[in-house]
């Protein structure tokens, strides 16, 4: 199996390659060039480490660093650290408003309690395996609002051969106490979580350094740099498993083997919604809801057929406050036919203009395996209160993945749904006493309860800072260690290079070796136009005309909310320095005066002579201002 870019720019590469490189240097994504189909009716029975074994070694055995058996080890060291044997237990929540069964699938039976946990102890194993049996090691980066950075800093701290870098928003809330601990409670000298502070746009402006660093080639050779976010190609096949081990329990009886399965997962970076995209191509008859909370990111992309950038709403669903979602390319990319030249034009003006409209194929393509939907605070939180009441407490998260599915009108009576419950309630207390006030403790868990005392552990740094000390802080550890950091070139392809490569492919795919002729390539693109304008009618003309007129209006509206946004962004800034400012005049003044209040009992003024002591007057011999 290789592995090829989502833009076409870099060559075709080995599962390890794309492993420890993290994405290809054309901007692009790394995904699997096919996608086999399997009989998962074979496998269903099975335990979730065998499904991790079957389904993975499709896509990353090889017959050298990595074959079955060796995934066969790493699926057991990653299931040995889960609570439930079940990995992921399926629980029936039961019918909600015009929906047939809903159930919620749990996916925080893992060590830090999250979703992440299933992805992070089998890929973040994988690399360590890697890089062991090329006798190197890595500099391992993440960046994060919680989530993956408490589960990648649990699988890390056990690695041998791997730096751990964690780097999150800190002072903007987005990130809470419990997941906080997580990070930073781990006493390993490889484990290095950097707190940020002034961050006006949270997780975007450290993503931005992030990428930064990661995209310094020079960098990255010298320090054996990998990324453990989901851009990840491995961090995303590792969540595949979850959807078939989820369907074998919906559909327990053998002779509903085959029926439909609605799952509806809270949307961030369309990781997970990628995972079952994959999972759907493979055989398993499911469909997608993508829960989306008030920033949409992936909801506009779905069911309006466009990608655009907005300003970040900040909301009770912190972890889902993402303005691009950035998986979304590799779903796009096998809407297109697999075709990087489309993909790569479409990237192109997105990195350009912020925005793209797709074409009507590729949203209609979407749309056979994708539904959205946009669920507010208030429905969130009305939500919580409403499954609290029927005996089941969900996380933020999961509450907007269950009440998307009432807002999802195209959806059978009679097809189960479900929600994957990514998280334990107990994370986000904040959120939870406020939607269920009689919870004092806000769903307690031993493992949360267990780290509150413990020391913090982390580096702290200003976003203006970030950069230099990522780049000191990880030279001078890479320094210190051995044996030496991992290097895999990455190469970038000139157009017409891939364009070959494509080319070729498809060739290959269709077996049209006769029409392998650019003339022949030309004459039918100046055919199909030809008869396209012939056979379009007027009113599909004006049709589009008005479509582009409407687009122009949209981006004209969309520009100057973003100037007026930034506008009111630039001023409420200057309000809260003025505001620190004037706070922290007031703390000055306040101790100036607790100062000059302050009892002088046993203090005295030093600039004045030195007083006479009573106590030696009747002893001259001792007189000491004689």
């Amino acid at each position: 199996m290789k592995y090829v870019s989502t833009r076409g720019g870099a060559p075709p590469t080995t599962f390890v390659d794309a492993l420890l490189t993290g994405s290809p240097l054309d901007g692009g994504a790394y995904v699997p060039e096919r996608v086999p189909t399997i009989d998962f009716k074979k496998i269903l029975n099975s335990s979730y480490e065998t499904l991790c074994v079957e389904i993975l070694s499709v896509f990353c055995a090889n017959g050298e660093e990595f074959t079955k058996e060796t995934l066969r080890e790493i699926a057991h060291e990653a299931c040995k650290t889960f609570a439930d044997d079940a990995i992921a237990p399926v629980k029936t929540l039961g019918r909600r408003g015009a929906r047939g069964w809903v159930h919620a699938c749990e996916l925080h039976r893992g060590p830090t309690l999250s979703a992440e946990d299933a992805s992070m102890q089998m890929a973040v194993r994988m690399m360590d395996r890697a890089l062991k049996l090329r006798g190197k090691r890595g500099n391992v980066m993440c960046s994060t609002t919680g989530e993956e950075g408490g589960a990648f800093a649990r699988v890390a701290a056990e690695m041998k051969n791997m730096d751990a870098w964690i780097v999150y928003p800190g002072d903007d809330g987005d990130v809470t106490e419990p997941q906080e601990r997580e990070m930073t409670c781990h006493v390993e000298d490889h484990v290095h979580p950097v707190k940020v502070s002034e961050c006006p746009d949270g997780m975007s402006d450290v993503d931005a350094v992030v990428i930064d660093v990661l995209n310094d080639e020079a960098f990255r050779l010298a320090n054996g740099m990998v990324s453990a976010n989901s851009a990840n190609v491995a961090r995303v096949l590792c969540f595949v498993p979850l959807f078939f081990h989820a369907y074998g329990q919906v559909r327990a009886k053998r002779e509903e083997w085959g029926r439909p399965v609605v799952f509806s997962i809270p949307s961030s970076t369309f990781a997970l919604e990628y995972a079952g995209h994959l999972a759907r191509l493979m055989g398993l008859p499911i469909t997608v809801v993508a829960a989306c909370n008030a920033n949409g990111a992936a909801h506009r992309a779905i069911s309006l057929g466009e990608l655009y950038k907005t300003d970040m709403v900040h909301t009770s669903s912190s972890a889902l406050d993402v303005v691009v979602a950035e998986n979304m390319w590799r779903s796009l990319y096998y809407a297109t036919g697999s075709n990087p030249l489309i993909l790569s034009e479409l990237q192109d003006d997105f990195d350009e203009d912020g925005e793209v409209e797709l074409p009507p194929k590729m949203t209609s393509e979407l749309n056979a395996v994708f539904k959205s939907a946009v669920v507010s605070d208030e429905l969130m939180y009305s939500t919580i209160q409403r499954e609290e009441r029927m005996g089941y407490l969900p996380c933020p998260q999961t509450a907007i993945a269950i009440a998307a599915l009432e807002l999802v009108e195209d959806i059978a009576e009679d097809v189960p749904c479900v929600a994957l419950a990514v998280s334990h309630p107990s994370k986000f207390p904040t959120v939870i006493r406020r939607a269920v006030p009689q919870l004092s403790n806000g769903a307690s868990h031993p493992t949360v309860d267990g780290m509150k005392g413990l020391f913090h552990r982390r580096r702290t740094c200003s976003l203006e800072e970030l950069e230099r000390s990522l780049r000191r802080d990880i030279s001078a550890v890479t320094s210190l260690r051995s044996p030496a950091p991992v290097k895999i070139e990455r190469v970038l392809l000139a157009r017409d290079e891939y364009e070959k490569i494509y080319m070729t492919t498809v060739i290959k795919r269709k077996r049209w070796r006769g029409f392998d002729s650019p003339l022949f390539t030309i004459a039918c693109a100046v055919a199909v136009a030809a008869w396209a304008a012939v056979t379009t009618p007027e009113t599909n003309r004006q049709t589009g005309s008005a479509r582009a007129a409407a687009r122009a209006a949209a981006k004209a509206r969309r520009a100057a909310a973003k100037a007026s946004g930034e506008k009111a962004r630039a001023l409420a800034r200057t309000q809260r320095q003025a505001a620190r400012d004037a706070a922290k005049l007031a703390k000055i003044q306040a101790e100036s005066a607790r100062e000059s209040a302050r009892p002088r009992v046993y203090a005295r003024d030093r600039r004045a002579a030195r007083p006479p002591n009573e106590h030696f007057a009747h002893q001259p011999h001792r007189n000491i201002y004689a």
